[in-house]
């Protein structure tokens, strides 16, 4: 049964234990996962801003690339040139300098609307190309095989046959030659964004030519500002990739199409998952071109200062739970063990011939041995049964206030001539009678100062001289077990006290202080303070608690003609003094187990100095 209710509060307590951190644990993820959401959301918010920017600056170049490819159509000098040229003599030296012009025409309005490298090639009806190329040491010869090269590209053909006045083609790849590729094969091969436009008279409507605005995909990077640890990419309306900051598995994936759905949503964002890492997708469609902008971010890249939160707390609270757990299993090896052994004592202890268990209300009970609740009820039971044999044995008794003074030292204890002269009686008997003067010397100044009645107050010195001869017959008795040492201050000697008020300390001492010590020092020491005298009566004996100190002053009172030479009890002595010297003056007690008692006799010193 006693294991039983041992196991089941263990099981209540750990289960209390994992419970409340469980409940910890569950509060503390509900908060990272919710501060996490709110941080997704809020970066969210950010790169959306940075998507709206970068938005508006591509939006820019293209609107400056239509805005150059348009002056072509626009400018009539150009269109001029350009019916010129269609009418022959394409070899004469007038037909060069109108390509000149046109050339140089085209590169003002380069200069106007574009800050970046581009080629801006014109093929006529008539096959002449006039040519612009950023970067192009033979611009012309450039243009010539450009022209070779884009009339074999199907898409070219599909526009002169379609009714398209302009169009985008993009991606698009040729070298530094001005040849077309399928794929970029060397370093010479780049990537560009083409604008393709017809061009007609302006009032005629007649086809002069087409214009093409050629832009390299490399300053994008000029133009676009991707987020922080983020992959910015370029798609056009058929999913192809135009540009990227850097490759991606997940860009293959928007390629393919395996993010139509997603992209198509009217929300600007959400979550893709690849290959067991989460990203944040944020996407914008442009105006116009259709273009669709992509920028994708690891969430591990936006919520890493969380994480790494997230991860240290995690760490701390199961290794605070593990140190709970350790600090439960030391706490019932280390306390629940002595705690045990505890009651059991207890339960053995013996007071008034009854022991704990055996009281009227321990019997027929079972005793749990666990707890610290077991060991405060056998406590408080052993206590209570003490208060109640205390409140059966102590008397009280109230100390007269008009207590002579000389009734005081006039008694004397019957009982301890007759222990002290069966004691010189055996003393004699035993050791031939050698100090057995010595003994009744020192009975002989008992008994003169007890029976001087003339003086109520004496030298220090002579109750010294009284205490002295008291010990050495007591020591007769006790086989020389206690050592009296006395320091007083030599102009103290002759400072008048109460007659035989330090015999009934001494006396205390011995009785309460030694108990069952084979040795015992006292101490009797005298000094002033300022208008005050203090003599101390110390022990090394074993000391007492407050409420026991109390006991002791009613008991001594009570029981101080059976046991004292004066019949004086300490508490007597108190009153006396307060009445004779005011309330301020009396005994004071200072008492701690293990370290001795000490008791204080404030006299008011008459003719001035400190206080005690």
């Amino acid at each position: 049964m006693k294991k039983m209710k041992v196991n089941l509060r263990i099981k209540i307590i750990y289960t209390c234990i994992i419970a409340v951190f469980v409940s910890v644990f569950l509060i503390m993820q509900y908060s990272f996962n919710r501060s996490r959401n709110l941080l997704i959301t809020q970066e969210a918010g950010i790169i959306s801003q940075y998507m709206n920017r970068n938005e508006l600056a591509l939006t820019e170049v293209t609107d400056s690339i239509r805005k150059l490819s348009a002056a072509s159509s626009t400018n009539k000098q150009v269109a001029s040139y350009l019916n010129q040229s269609c009418d022959g003599n394409i070899y004469s030296s007038e037909n060069v300098s109108r390509i000149r012009a046109v050339e140089e025409t085209l590169t003002f309005y380069r200069n106007i609307f574009f800050d970046y490298r581009l080629h801006y090639i014109i093929l006529g009806a008539d096959s002449t190309v006039y040519s612009v190329a950023d970067g192009i040491d033979n611009s012309s010869y450039f243009g010539e095989k450009f022209a070779q090269s884009v009339r074999q590209q199907p898409w070219y053909r599909e526009f002169l046959e379609g009714k398209e006045v302009s169009g985008w083609i993009a991606p698009c790849i040729y070298n530094d030659k001005g040849v077309f590729k399928e794929r970029i094969e060397s370093g010479k091969d780049e990537d560009f964004i083409l604008f393709i436009r017809r061009i007609k008279d302006y009032n005629s409507l007649k086809f002069l030519g087409v214009s093409f605005v050629s832009f390299p995909t490399e300053n994008l990077a000029q133009v676009l500002i991707p987020y922080d640890g983020a992959v910015l990419a370029l798609f056009d309306k058929g999913n192809h990739l135009i540009y990227a900051t850097e490759q991606s598995d997940i860009l293959d994936d928007i390629s393919a199409g395996r993010l139509s759905e997603d992209l198509q949503e009217d929300q600007d964002y959400f979550h893709y998952t690849k290959d067991g890492r989460e990203y944040l997708v944020n996407h914008v469609t442009m105006a116009g071109t259709g273009w669709r902008m992509v920028n994708l971010v690891p969430l591990s890249h936006i919520t890493q200062a969380v994480d790494k939160l997230h991860s240290t707390v995690t760490s701390l609270t199961v290794l605070m739970a593990l140190g709970a757990c350790m600090v439960c299993l030391a706490m019932y090896f280390y306390v629940n063990a002595p705690l045990n052994r505890l009651i059991h004592k207890v339960s053995e202890v013996n007071i008034g011939g009854t022991k704990i268990a055996d009281m009227e209300d321990a019997k027929g009970r079972q005793m749990p041995v666990f707890g610290i609740v077991e060991a405060e009820l056998e406590i408080s039971r052993m206590v209570d049964y003490i208060e109640k044999l205390s409140a059966q044995t102590i008397k009280q008794k109230e100390i007269e206030q008009n207590l002579r003074y000389e009734m005081l030292r006039a008694q004397i204890n019957p009982h301890f001539l007759f222990n002290t002269l069966n004691v010189i009686k055996w003393s004699s008997m035993i050791s031939g009678a050698g100090n057995i003067a010595d003994m009744i010397t020192s009975l002989g100044i008992l008994l003169e100062s007890t029976m001087n009645r003339r003086e109520e107050e004496v030298p220090l010195k002579e109750e010294i001289r009284v205490v002295k001869a008291w010990v050495e017959i007591k020591n007769w008795g006790l086989k020389n077990r206690i050592e009296l040492v006395t320091d007083i201050q030599q102009e103290l000697e002759e400072f008048k006290v109460i007659k035989f008020f330090l015999q009934p300390l001494v006396e205390n001492a011995v009785l309460h202080g030694m108990g069952e010590a084979t040795h015992g020092t006292i101490w009797v020491t005298a000094e002033q303070y300022g208008e005050r005298v203090c003599v101390t009566v110390q022990d090394n004996g074993v000391g007492m608690e407050q409420g026991k100190l109390d006991e002791i002053l009613k008991e001594m009172d009570e029981n101080s003609k059976k046991r004292h030479v004066t019949g004086i009890g300490l508490t007597s002595i108190h009153e006396l003094m307060k009445a004779r010297y005011g309330p301020d003056y009396g005994l004071y007690i200072e008492s701690r187990i293990g370290y001795g008692t000490k008791v204080f006799a404030v006299f008011p010193y008459r003719r001035g100095s400190e206080t005690c």
